[in-house]
Formats: structure tokens, C-alpha cells, sequence
């Protein structure tokens, strides 16, 4: 009989996001002779580059939603039965398969409602935030909100929930909110051994792309949601093109707003100026082709992009709606996103007040993150 702790990441896609991303890495990166890992999302697959990562390295991913992509319905009682459905394949895996750790990130929704009470009480829960809590507990806010909100506390008030945030003023927050000293910071991390700049031919990947290689090229990956602001990030490069028409702005991402944004770009007539690629699993390589990367989120919880970014040494120029702790480099550029587009302008120039740095790449290595997380998974 096997004696590795058996974990399950619970997530709500396996999309191409930072929490996504950083879920596939811990699957790939963990210590499998004391890990069982496997990974459930609440949705069909997407298709996306991590979930064909992991594919590739045979990780384990159940989709709970599989079958309503494949058949979608408009009936209303197929609906419910399907739903229903999920909730009982979930329980099924965690009760039959004597999961030990439950490791939740994002969203709540009711997934831990499917688990009897008598296996909650067994089982470790942990849940990481990856954005400021505020955006996702409101014990005044919306419906979800406020659910969110509810059940978190559920969970932590009777099951131990242990909370795991990713800077120390989001965990002063946490422990304020839930009535809680059951938090624990731990550091969003990347792969250092992919990116290193000196790995990649930076003219090689722009030719690959058409782009030349004396080209301006302004770099931004993030997911298409209004929390990563695409609408403001396209008025900066318009006005950008005034001064040099020759300019590409390259995004990598997908999400639920991308054809309203790539509908932007028609009508600002800046077509043949983006370059917008998605499902990619060669990001610091597409990095490495970048002259300046920015990042004017309306709110972040730890951005880990910004780490691989820096990494790749390339200057940052981000929203002040970032905590001041993702600077870890002295080329990063932080402004007001209700300033003009002037300032962001210079500061994409070179021209910006920098901010000094707030930490060392050194406890961004994902291998130390692991370590910590391992440590809670076998009770250490």
C-alpha cells in the first residue's frame, strides 16, 4: 500500500493564468515519491498550453465538466442532472480514493458542499488566495461575495481551513477578516531554470513572429478580464504609435474578454501594429523577444508574471494597484492608472522614476514554494 499523500489541486480551470500556471508547476515539480498529485477543474478542457503540459508529463487532471462541452443542452433537468453529477464524481474521488489534502484556489463556488462531513473532518484544507481578498470575501458585497465569504468561514471554523496568501499585508488581512491565526505566507514562485534570457535568440523569436529586429516591441501577458485593463493598455500604445509608428504591441492570453478587445484594436485602426497570440508554453521565450513589459492592472494579489518578467530583465513599467512587494529588480516603473498617458509613455521610454527594490529573486524560486508546501501536506 502506498504511503505518498495523496493531494488534489481544486481549481476552477487549468486556463493559461498565473494561478493555472502555478498549479501545473507544483504538479510538475513536486517530490512524486512523496506526492500523489493530481489536479480537478470545475469546467470542460480548455485546450489550453498548461493543460497540455501537462498531458504531456502524464499528471493526472480530471475535468468535471467534460461532458457539457461535449454535449451541450438547453434543457433544463439535463442541466441539474449534470451539475449534480459533478458534485458526485467529486465526492467519489475524495472519499473512495482516501484523498488527504484538498488544496483550493480561486473560487469556492459549493465544491466542498458535495464532501460528507465525516471526510471534511479527515481531510488537511487549504486554500490560497491569488488576489487581493477583498475581490473575493465581502461579508457586505455581492451574492457570490458574500457566499464566498460564508463559506470560507465555514470551512475554517469548523474544519480548519488553513488560509495561504502571498504577501504580508494580504495575510494581516486575512487573519483580520476570518477571525483566524490559521494563515501562512508563502511566496508565488517561477521556474528559474526557464527563464534566463541567455537561454533564447531573442531575433530568432521576433522573426518567427514578423517582427523586425530594431522593432520597439512592448510585451503584456495576463488573461483578457477587466482586472488586467487591456482597454487602457491599448489608448497607451495609440498614443505610443504617435512617436513611433513602427511600435508592436505583443499580448499573450485568452479569457472571457478577448473578442471584445481584439474589437478595440480594429476600431482603433492598430491591427497591423499587435501581435496577440494565446495557448503559448514558450513564454520567457516570447519574453526574451519583449523591449519593456507592462502590466496596468486595475488589482493584482501577487502577480507572478512580474517575477518572470524581471527575471528576464526586461523593464516593467506596472499599475501602483500592485503591492510594492512584486519589485525585485531596480527597472520597474509604477504609476497612477488614472494618470495620463504621457507619463506611461516615458516611462516605456526608460523615462520613469524606478522603484527600489522591495526583495530578492531568491525566495521567488518555485522549488522553495514547494518545499513549504510539501512540508504542510505530510503534516511536518
Amino acid at each position: 500500500m502506498s504511503d505518498k499523500v495523496k493531494v488534489v489541486q481544486l481549481i476552477t480551470t487549468m486556463a493559461d493564468g498565473g494561478a493555472e500556471t502555478l498549479v501545473k508547476d507544483y504538479a510538475l515539480l513536486c517530490d512524486r515519491e512523496k506526492i500523489d498529485m493530481r489536479i480537478v477543474t470545475w469546467s470542460e478542457p480548455l485546450g489550453s498550453a498548461n493543460e497540455r503540459i501537462l498531458s504531456e508529463a502524464g499528471i493526472k487532471v480530471l475535468h468535471l465538466g467534460e461532458k457539457n462541452a461535449v454535449c451541450p443542452t438547453k434543457n433544463l433537468f439535463v442541466k441539474i442532472y449534470r451539475r449534480v453529477n459533478k458534485f458526485r464524481t467529486f465526492r467519489k474521488l475524495i472519499t473512495e480514493e482516501r484523498i488527504d489534502v484538498i488544496h483550493i484556489h480561486l473560487r469556492f463556488g459549493r465544491y466542498l458542499r458535495a464532501i460528507p462531513s465525516h471526510a471534511l473532518k479527515r481531510l488537511k484544507l487549504i486554500y490560497t488566495l491569488h488576489n487581493e481578498p477583498s475581490k473575493y470575501f465581502d461579508p457586505d458585497g455581492n451574492r457570490k461575495q458574500r457566499f464566498e465569504f460564508k463559506e470560507a468561514k465555514r470551512l475554517s471554523d469548523k474544519y480548519g481551513l488553513m488560509f495561504i496568501t502571498l504577501h504580508e499585508e494580504m495575510n494581516k488581512q486575512v487573519r483580520k477578516l476570518f477571525s483566524t491565526e490559521n494563515v501562512l505566507t508563502i511566496n508565488n514562485g517561477i521556474n528559474f531554470t526557464r527563464f534566463d534570457k541567455n537561454l533564447y535568440d531573442a531575433k530568432a523569436v521576433r522573426r518567427s513572429l514578423g517582427i523586425g529586429e530594431d522593432v520597439k516591441v512592448i510585451g503584456h501577458v495576463g488573461s483578457y478580464t477587466e482586472q488586467k485593463n487591456h482597454e487602457f493598455l491599448l489608448k497607451v500604445f495609440k498614443d505610443y504609435l504617435k512617436k513611433d509608428p513602427d511600435a508592436v504591441l505583443l499580448i499573450v492570453g485568452k479569457g472571457v474578454l478577448k473578442e471584445v478587445i481584439n474589437d478595440k484594436i480594429r476600431e482603433m485602426g492598430l491591427s497591423k501594429n499587435v501581435v496577440s497570440l494565446e495557448n503559448r508554453s514558450d513564454i520567457p521565450a516570447l519574453m526574451s523577444a519583449m523591449d519593456v513589459f507592462v502590466l496596468p492592472s486595475r488589482w493584482e494579489g501577487f502577480p507572478v508574471v512580474m517575477i518572470e518578467a524581471q527575471k528576464m530583465g526586461l523593464a516593467c513599467v506596472i499599475s501602483d494597484k500592485i503591492n510594492k512587494e512584486v519589485v525585485l529588480s531596480d527597472n520597474v516603473t509604477m504609476l497612477d492608472i488614472d494618470s495620463d498617458t504621457g507619463k506611461w509613455i516615458e516611462a516605456i521610454d526608460g523615462r520613469g522614476e524606478k522603484m527600489p527594490p522591495a526583495g530578492n529573486f531568491e525566495d521567488y524560486d518555485i522549488l522553495r514554494s514547494i518545499e513549504s508546501l510539501q512540508r504542510i501536506y505530510c503534516g511536518e
